[in-house]
């Protein structure tokens, strides 16, 4: 996953259907690697991610 999709998920251009999981997981396990602007889109996007499922679940309670 590229940087620029990242950004483009943060500013709401593209939805959380055009995200691939799988692709955020192996940025995360080379978080060590990535320059920190790019660490600090990853932990936004995640942080947005997990607000929308959280929401979500709190629907169901």
């Amino acid at each position: 996953m590229e940087m620029h999709a990242l950004q483009a998920f943060i500013s709401g251009q593209i939805g959380l259907e055009q995200i691939s999981v799988k692709e955020l997981v192996d940025l995360a396990k080379q978080q060590d690697s990535l320059q920190p602007t790019e660490r600090d889109l990853l932990e936004k996007a995640l942080d947005l991610i997990l607000i929308y499922y959280l929401k979500q679940a709190q629907a169901y309670l």
